[in-house]
């Protein structure tokens, strides 16, 4: 449609070129073809973040595509995680002289997602539903999904750990290796129940809560691990990760975003 009328306009531009003021009116014309077109074949596409997910370090962001009818809509979504911690260990001698060694725990990955979701029975606004704003938009849509992770992690967890020795009266300790690197692919089917509704007319708030499987590939390397690390501090914890993310089998899987309109 938008080829058609914009070949038209060219057209009479050609036929009426003498014209004194056919460039104006060709711009204008064109300019309204255009919107027009754009305004039909324009369909909702809302940009939302996701806060939960910088509990595991992550910075997560999707868009949802809607059909025309808004009925039906396709979610992409895509993460980037970056962690980095680190901790001190001491070593003390019996004249109460420290050696510090540092602990670190890195993590470095990404996440992409795509999510198919049918609204029951759509995405309306307050002119289809009389217990909310005429302006507002409210929907509750069931989901079914695919999520794929890839996370690196780089860790230092030696520790000082004690070494007795009954010929001498000052004790000694030694530094306990315990280092590598563990790389996590993820892939994880899911199913959700969700809600999704404006907030001030521009702000969308969308909730789901539902379950997955989660199936990981785990592959060790440069790992290095020559006694217990029984020392002072133990490691550098992620616990946010270990739970919500490197765990398998059946798992929990809920979210909340904020989302615009552009």
């Amino acid at each position: 449609m938008r080829n058609i009328i914009v070949n038209l306009s060219f057209t009479v531009y050609l036929r009426k070129s003498k014209h004194k003021n056919m460039k104006k009116y060709l711009f204008s014309l064109v300019f309204f073809a255009v919107s027009i077109a754009n305004a039909q074949e324009k369909n909702l596409k809302i940009f939302k973040f996701q806060p939960f997910s910088l509990i595991t370090g992550s910075m997560n962001f999707n868009q949802e595509i809607f059909n025309k009818s808004q009925t039906r809509s396709t979610v992409f979504g895509i993460g980037l995680r970056y962690v980095n911690k680190d901790n001190e260990v001491y070593n003390y001698d019996n004249f109460g002289n420290s050696t510090p060694y540092t602990q670190t725990n890195k993590w470095q990955g990404a996440t992409a997602s795509v999510d198919r979701r049918f609204y029951v029975p759509g995405f309306f606004s307050g002119d289809k539903y009389t217990f909310i704003n005429e302006k507002a938009k409210f929907g509750v849509y069931l989901s079914a999904g695919l999520k794929l992770e890839y996370n690196i992690n780089n860790y230092d967890n030696s520790s000082y750990i004690y070494i007795p020795d009954t010929t001498k009266l000052n004790s000694t300790y030694k530094l306990s290796k315990n280092t590598g690197k563990v790389s996590y692919l993820g892939i994880m089917p899911n199913m959700n129940i969700g809600m999704q509704f404006t907030l001030f007319q521009n702000l969308y708030i969308d909730t789901y809560i539902g379950g997955g499987i989660r199936f990981i590939s785990k592959k060790i390397s440069n790992e290095v691990n020559d006694g217990p690390a029984n020392g002072y501090n133990y490691y550098v914890n992620s616990n946010a990760i270990e739970t919500f993310v490197i765990k398998e089998g059946v798992q929990p899987n809920f979210g909340f975003s904020l989302g615009l309109n552009f």
